[in-house]
């Protein structure tokens, strides 16, 4: 295939050169490009072309919770906003934290999934020994200091250094930095007299316990020399604590969601149930400095994480925490590109550069002659509305309903493959692969 006449975009910057695939990679890019016998050509004349987008944090459900998500529909909504690879979180029904559960899992995406994925671990108190005998076969562990959807959790000292000092040190061990205990008393001042009351979820789960949480991981991460990734980042002393720790030498890195960059507590507030995701929306304060500390922010992952409208509408205390984003994250950032917030340069350094640099994707992370052929076409003067309607994830809705975005995706190829045009997926189930990972730095 050939796609002629685009405007390439890298974490380097833009030019108009022309890119040929073949073997599901890129083999050729240059300018002027001659058509060979035979070979499709892809006119992308006043279109974008940028790398598939890699979202490094997603909860697809599968298994146990496929009623509102399963490693088909969650693929199709990746592959609808851009994404052609996708790590799915470890807390489903059973958790994956052994050899049988991976495996069991790995079986469900190999025949579902249409872009590719990895699978991450769950750390447990009792899974020291055979976590770290996975390590090459995962793309990281998932290490949850405080409670949150799922089973998942480890709070004591022992294991929870045990795990940093054994698992891989190659490996990105990646952490949900709240912490357990004053998330249970918080979260007890902060409950609502009546269970029908809506409360605010950043006074229940509070910036203190995110501080408190991650200031002991940077601490063992420095004591033991391993690497740490911190997963949803999402107040300015939590970025503070991370720039501090990187200046004395621990291999630290963070992600930040666009529900934090895009949302706060005023947005839960109003919305209810439906802006209810752990960490919380912040205050406005904190959304704007993870804009002002941009730089300091290493991926951007969507923490998709769906569940039903009827399960959101429980009572404030029973309702799930958690927000779906696969599908929205890229028009999101391509419209605050469009406004100047930030240029599509630093876009593809969170959203592909690092992530493949980070975990160890060594066919992904670029449009550069031998990686695969993950490409996305963009219309950057098409303007649209987000609606309920076009979100595939089985949930059926986004918190992003109505708001106007300039920037369309047009055509998703996934390994030289188109995938999805113009609003239609049309890649078959079990059409995506598992990732190859390599050491990661």
């Amino acid at each position: 295939m050939l796609i002629r006449n685009g405007v390439l975009v890298g974490a380097e910057g833009q030019q108009r050169l022309d890119l040929r695939t073949r073997a599901e990679k890129i083999v050729e890019i240059a300018e002027g490009l001659t058509p060979e016998p035979g070979e499709e050509v892809v006119d992308a004349s006043g279109l974008l072309v940028l790398p598939g987008f890699i979202d490094t944090h997603v909860h697809f459900r599968d298994p146990g919770g496929t009623h509102k998500e399963d490693f088909l529909s969650g693929t199709q909504a990746a592959l609808a906003g851009g994404v052609t690879t996708i790590l799915d979180m470890p807390n489903t029904q059973p958790a994956v934290t052994g050899r049988e559960q991976l495996n069991a899992k790995a079986a469900l995406a190999a025949a579902k999934a249409v872009v590719d994925y990895g699978l991450y671990l769950g750390a447990t108190p009792e899974n020291v020994e055979e976590a770290a005998g996975l390590a090459n076969e995962v793309a990281a562990m998932k290490l949850y200091m405080g409670s949150s959807t799922g089973s998942l959790l480890v709070t004591e000292f022992a294991p929870l250094y045990r795990h940093f000092s054994t698992f891989s040190h190659d490996k990105p061990l990646v952490v949900h930095a709240e912490d357990e205990q004053s998330l249970q008393y918080f979260g007890a001042l902060a409950r609502p007299q009546s269970s029908a009351t809506n409360t605010n979820h950043n006074l229940a789960r509070p910036p203190l316990s995110a501080q408190i949480a991650l200031s002991r991981a940077l601490a063992i991460a420095e004591k033991t020399g391993r690497r740490l990734h911190i997963a949803h980042t999402t107040t300015q002393r939590e970025l503070e604590l991370i720039q501090e720790a990187k200046q004395k030498g621990v291999r630290v890195t963070c992600e930040v969601t666009p529900l934090h960059l895009f949302l706060t507590e005023e947005d839960q507030q109003q919305k209810g149930n439906l802006g209810k995701v752990n960490p919380p929306l912040r205050s406005r304060e904190d959304q704007q400095a993870l804009w002002r500390l941009f730089d300091s922010i290493d991926t951007i992952g969507t923490d998709h994480a769906p569940h039903t409208l009827e399960e959101k509408r429980q009572p404030y205390a029973q309702a799930p925490s958690g927000i779906p984003g696969v599908q929205t994250m890229l028009p999101l950032l391509l419209n605050a590109a469009s406004q100047g917030r930030i240029t599509l340069q630093a876009v593809i350094e969170r959203c592909v550069t690092n992530p493949a640099r980070i975990f160890g994707l060594s066919t992904k992370g670029a449009l550069e002659i031998g990686k695969d052929a993950d490409i996305v076409l963009i219309d950057p003067e098409k303007e649209y509305e987000i609606t309920n309607e076009q979100m595939l994830s089985k949930c059926g809705w986004t918190p992003f309903a109505g708001t106007h975005i300039k920037g369309m995706i047009e055509q998703v190829y996934v390994r030289g493959a188109l995938g999805y045009v113009r609003g239609t997926c049309i890649a078959r189930a079990g059409s995506g692969k598992s990732v190859v990972y390599t050491q990661s730095c």
